[in-house]
């Protein structure tokens, strides 16, 4: 019998989305104009093919300007050529540059680039950046987050998993060596500020939409709200089609001045609660009616804290305009540089082998590039790697392969999970990879690699552990079909708060107060700023707690305060849905694909995980080491552990 409590994960974690997981990153950076078409001949993951290869494997320095101006010199000279050892399997510093170069070396490349071009701007303006600038700056950072300099950098390096040098060259070097050149191009006007004010403390309209995609129907709700304006909720709620309103009736958080639409802004802050507006082209086929819900006074400010509060906003606005003037920076001094993309042109290729790029006629070569793309990348690429060895091995021990057409199969079953089709029925892969890949077709290769292979192989691996059974598809219809129940919530972070605030709701127990209450105390965002609007709770939807208490409910009455994870939670029941779907047998195919797909993903994980705690793994870049299963016996035995891959 299948466990509640795994099923309710499997909805959690999967409920969401269908994308096809990846074990470690996705291949979502940009390698520009490089071709990688699929060859069909290949089982990924075995066999595949790199681009710029590193010839030596002698590592030097990335390639970088003088130390001085601040500017950090980049990693020492690297001679450790072999980074891994998995279960006996080595990864070699070559695999990993000429996989790092594969994905990331254009981008790397003008990150460097860029560097030079700064640099040699500061040299020309004569503006020195020192090493006191730079700790200076890492201090203010430290202060925005109420932290000493120290511990910022700590903060940053451990989280992003980077070096302090490369945290100083990249996230304090270049933004404060931008701001010098960029100066005067991110000066705030007086205007500017009264803007920002008016945003920030000014008058706030909250409205409801309805959102049609053709104009006679929109003609004909129209006509009928304003028949009916009591019934405008539950219009936006059946007739609607943007699906992150409608499941809030159409509710949308308040809307300030000069939120970048002014036309918008022009006829919502020309309503009074009650008004409907008329019907709004947006687009060709997207049409909207508002009703003005409440209006929101502007926020007094006290005038001795409008200096400060002054200051504040112009040095936010500041960094706003800051990556707007770099571009226009960068775009400056790329026209009058001479840059040729060696790596890009096979004709240069063959005439400068070992040569990523030339800049004013200085070399910066591939193994430089190589080594400046493992300071980037190479621990996540190196994690890959190890991931994909483990794979090899398990497949290999399994006595099973990934072909080709799983391959593809994997990719059209993506396509399908996502709604992907043509007119005529058939799944549109085309354009599932264009999405997917970001209309980057050269970088499909990195998504069948990183992506699709590791779930195919997986999914291979714990098929035959994966059984569908008759209560799966009970909980499943009922969680996707069944009724649900439509509640007024608020969300707080102290349990002394939610039973104050729960007192007070009882004690005037009208949808009215409640959303006022919601508004005032909850501490999530959407719920506070929609006066306690929450999408309808669903059953199995990994929330056991919440869901008995929201189902035991009856319209109008008040739950008690229910634990979610560290929060707290209050909730005004407002009614049940009405089921669309009533026959199980219409839905049955349909959810017994669903359940098995979500059920062999967490198979799939706990696969994973475990390959991963029992693997000898020897990762000498990041420098750890992990016993595996076969040493810790041989230990136990006072005898050598095998170093031999696992058979």
């Amino acid at each position: 019998m299948q466990n509640y409590c795994t099923l309710a994960m499997a909805w959690r974690r999967m409920r969401a989305s269908q994308t096809v997981r990846s074990l470690t990153i996705a291949a979502a950076l940009t390698l520009v104009g490089v071709e990688l078409p699929i060859n069909s001949s290949v089982v990924w993951g075995q066999n595949r093919p790199a681009q710029a290869v590193v010839q030596d494997q002698t590592a030097r320095a990335p390639a970088n300007n003088a130390a001085a101006n601040g500017l950090p010199n980049g990693a020492p000279q690297q001679n450790m050529q072999v980074l891994a050892v998995v279960n006996g399997q080595q990864i070699t510093r070559q695999q990993i540059a000429n996989e790092c170069l594969r994905r990331w070396g254009e981008e790397v490349l003008e990150g460097i680039v860029n560097k030079m071009l700064i640099f040699d701007e500061l040299q020309r303006r004569n503006i020195v950046i020192t090493e006191k600038d730079i700790n200076d700056e890492i201090i203010s950072q430290g202060k925005k987050f109420g932290m000493s300099g120290e511990k910022w950098v700590e903060l940053i390096c451990t989280r992003r998993n980077i070096s302090v040098d490369r945290l100083k060259n990249d996230f304090v070097w270049r933004p404060l060596a931008l701001r010098r050149l960029a100066a005067n191009d991110i000066a705030v006007s007086p205007q500017e500020i009264q803007e920002q004010m008016e945003f920030e403390f000014g008058e706030k309209v909250q409205v409801r939409e309805i959102v049609l995609e053709n104009r006679d129907k929109a003609n004909q709700v129209l006509q009928f709200v304003r028949q009916n304006p009591q019934e405008f909720e539950n219009m936006a709620k059946t007739h609607s089609v943007n699906p992150n309103s409608q499941a809030l009736k159409g509710l949308l958080p308040p809307l300030a001045r000069h939120s970048g639409n002014p036309e918008m802004e022009k006829i919502v802050f020309a309503m009074k609660p009650g008004d409907i507006s008329e019907i709004i082209s947006m687009t060709e086929d997207s049409f909207v009616i508002l009703k003005c819900e409440r209006i929101f006074p502007a926020t007094e400010v006290p005038t001795e804290q409008l200096p400060a509060i002054h200051e504040q906003l112009i040095q936010k606005m500041s960094e706003a305009k800051l990556a707007d003037a770099a571009t226009n920076l960068f775009k400056q001094l790329q026209q009058q540089v001479r840059l040729v993309n060696v790596m890009n042109d096979p004709q240069m290729r063959e005439q400068k082998p070992g040569v990523a790029a030339i800049l004013n006629d200085r070399e910066i070569s591939v193994r430089d590039l190589a080594e400046e793309c493992i300071t980037h990348f190479g621990d996540a690429m190196l994690e890959t790697e190890i991931n994909r060895q483990l794979l090899l091995q398990e497949l290999q021990s399994a006595k099973v392969q990934v072909t080709q057409e799983e391959i593809n199969e994997e990719i059209k079953r993506a396509a399908e999970a996502f709604g992907y089709y043509l007119k005529d029925g058939t799944v549109d892969i085309d354009a599932w990879l264009k999405y997917t890949t970001g209309n980057k077709l050269e970088r499909v290769d990195f998504y069948v690699e990183d992506e699709v292979w590791p779930t195919v192989a997986l999914k291979k691996l714990v098929a035959n552990h994966v059984e569908v059974t008759q209560e799966d598809l009970q909980m499943g219809f009922e969680s996707n079909f069944g009724p649900r129940v439509e509640t007024l919530a608020i969300v707080f972070s102290d349990h002394r708060t939610a039973l104050k605030v729960w007192q007070m709701a009882n004690a005037n127990p009208k949808p009215e107060y409640f959303g006022e209450l919601a508004n005032q105390y909850s501490v999530e965002p959407a719920s506070q700023a929609n006066f306690g609007q929450v999408p309808p709770v669903q059953k199995y939807g990994g929330r056991p707690e919440l869901e008995q208490e929201a189902f035991a409910l009856k319209p109008g009455e008040i739950s008690k305060v229910v634990q979610v994870g560290e929060h707290f939670i209050i909730m005004m029941c407002q009614g049940h849905t009405t089921p669309v779907v009533t026959e199980f047998d219409e839905v049955r195919e349909y959810l017994t694909r669903d359940i098995r797909e979500k059920k062999m993903r967490i198979a799939m994980d706990d696969l994973f995980a475990n390959m991963r705690t029992s693997a000898q793994i020897d990762n000498f870049l990041a420098g750890t080491s992990q016993p595996g299963q076969a040493a810790i016996r041989a230990a136990k035995q006072n005898e050598p552990a095998s170093t031999q891959p696992r058979r």
